[in-house]
C-alpha cells in the first residue's frame, strides 16, 4: 500500500511530461525521446549497429522505414518492415517500436525480450521497460530501466528515463544525479533538462530549479508551468463541498 502512495504521490511529472523521453526510438550518438536504437544512415552507410554490411539498397530501404518510425507512422513502418522481411537486429527493433507505438505492448515486449541477446541489449531492456510502464507496471519497467543502464551507461536517453521513473517513485536525489549524468552526456537533451527542474521543484529546491533553468535555457512560460503545478500538488484537498 505504501508504495503505490508513492507512486500515486508523484503522478504529477506523469501528467506534465510526454513521459521516458516522448517517442524517439532511434540511438542517437549517445546524446538524447530512450529513445531509441538507431542512427539515421549517412550517404552510402553500409555497416549496421551490429557491425552488419549492408548493399547501399538496404541501407536505404532501413532509413526509409526509420523515417516513418520518426514521422510517427508506425503502421506504414510496419508494412514496410514486412514487405522487405529483413532479419537484422536492426530492423527488429524497428519492429519492436512500431507495435509499441500502435499498442501492440505484448507482440512489442516479445521482439524487444528476443534482441537482449543481441549488441542492442540496452535498447530492448529500454523497450521492454516503456512497455512495462505503458502498462502501469512502474516497478518492473525501473527493473528494466536500470538493465539498461547497466548494459549502456553512457546513454543520454536511458539516463532521462530511469531518472523520469524515480522521480515518480518519489527518490528525487537519485532522480536528480541521473538527469544531471544524462544532462553533462548530452546538454541538449531537453527532456532531461525539464525533469531536472521539476524534480528540484518537487523535492523542495526552488533557488536550484531555477538555476537549472537558466542554464538549460528552458522556457520561462515552461518554467512557470511547472512552478505552479508543483504547488497545486502540494496544496491540501478541498473539503467535501468546497470548490
Amino acid at each position: 500500500m505504501r508504495k503505490t502512495a508513492r507512486w500515486q504521490g508523484a503522478l504529477l511529472a506523469g501528467l506534465l511530461l510526454a513521459g521516458l523521453s516522448g517517442c524517439t526510438t532511434t540511438r542517437e550518438n549517445l546524446g538524447s525521446d530512450v529513445t531509441g536504437a538507431l542512427q539515421p544512415f549517412a550517404q552510402g552507410s553500409r555497416i549496421g549497429p551490429c557491425g552488419e554490411r549492408y548493399s547501399a539498397e538496404e541501407g536505404m530501404e532501413l532509413s526509409m522505414v526509420q523515417q516513418q518510425l520518426d514521422e510517427e507512422r508506425p503502421r506504414s513502418a510496419l508494412a514496410y518492415l514486412e514487405a522487405l522481411g529483413y532479419a537484422y537486429p536492426e530492423a527488429r527493433l524497428m519492429e519492436a517500436e512500431a507495435l509499441r507505438q500502435v499498442g501492440e505492448l505484448e507482440r512489442s515486449s516479445e521482439v524487444y525480450a528476443a534482441l537482449r541477446s543481441s549488441c542492442l541489449e540496452a535498447d530492448a531492456q529500454r523497450g521492454l521497460a516503456r512497455n512495462a510502464f505503458s502498462r502501469q507496471r512502474p516497478e518492473v519497467a525501473l527493473e528494466y530501466m536500470r538493465r539498461a543502464r547497466q548494459a549502456s551507461p553512457a546513454d543520454a536517453r536511458i539516463r532521462n528515463d530511469l531518472g523520469y521513473l524515480l522521480m515518480l517513485r518519489g527518490d528525487h536525489s537519485a532522480a536528480i544525479e541521473e538527469f544531471l549524468t544524462a544532462l553533462e552526456l548530452d546538454e541538449s537533451h531537453g527532456n532531461a533538462a525539464s525533469n531536472l527542474v521539476l524534480a528540484l521543484l518537487q523535492s523542495g529546491q526552488p533557488r536550484r530549479a531555477e538555476a537549472a533553468a537558466q542554464r538549460y535555457r528552458l522556457d520561462s512560460d515552461a518554467f512557470a508551468t511547472l512552478q505552479a503545478a508543483v504547488a497545486r500538488s502540494a496544496s491540501p484537498p478541498a473539503a467535501p463541498g468546497d470548490t
